[in-house]
């Protein structure tokens, strides 16, 4: 029997969700619902196109995509008892991952073919080469993130304790709140000999507000999926860039409030549905385009997009 999929995505909230759907409703819409068995061979033209230009990233997103690989490339080796590799190596790692997606970015048939083996990068599909002055942004933050990746308050702990307890790492998990399935992927988790949980979150950008959010949600899904007493969390945000580590220790009055950023945010999103069982959107012109240029311009469906400025 020939693989069949449902007809719409199984309803889930994350954080990246919520800030998409704020973003730009008309994204929403082919991100999550456009897009959905647009891998399948027998999908309708519309669905494939969107799915593949869904796949798109960019410069900046390779760029913490290869840092975060690092992350968890150095904390496997500390499992394994291995030698863990110098800030050259890592620098060399980093370019090679960029330069890869760069050639696979030139290899636009391919890609289109093979979407999940091929890097397209938005640039390079949109404009066919990439911009001198992000070029030279993105390689000016290549050593500093490797240099304070290692320097790390996080990684120097986890290389140094004797009696410390990995949990997870880069693992895509999910727990319920309000009976709605949330998704979280925490860069890295472990268990300190006094009993307290750290979850360490890389940063290859600037200090910006939403990582509160994020900072909540994850203290929020220890304490409920894991049973941990606030008081035993520490969440700790590294800004590479920066070399700078935002401790933080969250009350119930934190998690009140993510409690409720999820609900209403649930609560707006379902507005959009025609059946909330299905997870089975309202028509595609009920989604309206965000109106701004800038946002219009990174977006990855503007190839499709009716609405983009």
């Amino acid at each position: 029997m020939p693989y069949q999929t449902k007809p719409y995505p199984e309803w889930s909230w994350s954080l990246s969700r919520d800030q998409m759907f704020h973003t730009c409703k008309r994204q929403y819409f082919y991100h999550y619902y456009a897009s959905h068995g647009g891998w399948l061979l027998s999908a309708p033209p519309e669905a494939q196109t969107a799915y593949r230009l869904k796949k798109l990233t960019n410069l900046y997103l390779v760029l913490g995509d290869a840092v975060h690989t690092a992350a968890q490339k150095l904390i496997t080796l500390r499992e394994r008892n291995g030698a863990y590799p110098t800030k050259e190596q890592i620098i060399t790692y980093i370019r090679g991952a960029l330069n890869t997606a760069y050639q696979d970015s030139k290899k636009k048939a391919e890609w289109w073919g093979y979407p999940k083996q091929y890097t397209m990068l938005h640039e390079m599909y949109y404009e066919g080469q990439l911009p001198h002055e992000r070029v030279e942004a993105v390689g000016n933050r290549i050593a500093v993130c490797a240099e304070h990746l290692l320097t790390s308050e996080s990684w120097r702990e986890i290389r140094d304790a004797d009696n410390l307890t990995i949990l997870e790492v880069e693992k895509l998990n999910d727990f319920i709140v309000n009976d709605k399935k949330i998704y979280v992927k925490l860069d890295a988790l472990y268990r300190r000999d006094d009993g307290t949980y750290v979850i360490a979150d890389w940063k290859t950008g600037r200090i910006a507000e939403k990582n509160e959010e994020q900072l909540r949600l994850y203290a929020l899904y220890l304490h409920e999926y894991y049973g941990v007493p606030l008081t035993h969390i520490e969440v700790r945000t590294e800004y590479l860039l920066d070399g700078f580590c935002m401790r933080s220790v969250l009350t119930e009055d934190d998690m009140d409030i993510i409690r409720h950023k999820i609900s209403t945010s649930v609560q707006s999103m379902e507005s959009y549905l025609d059946d909330t069982y299905y997870n089975r959107p309202l028509p595609l012109e009920r989604f309206a385009g965000a109106g701004e240029a800038k946002i219009c311009e990174m977006c990855n469906f503007r190839q499709i997009c009716t609405e983009k400025q």
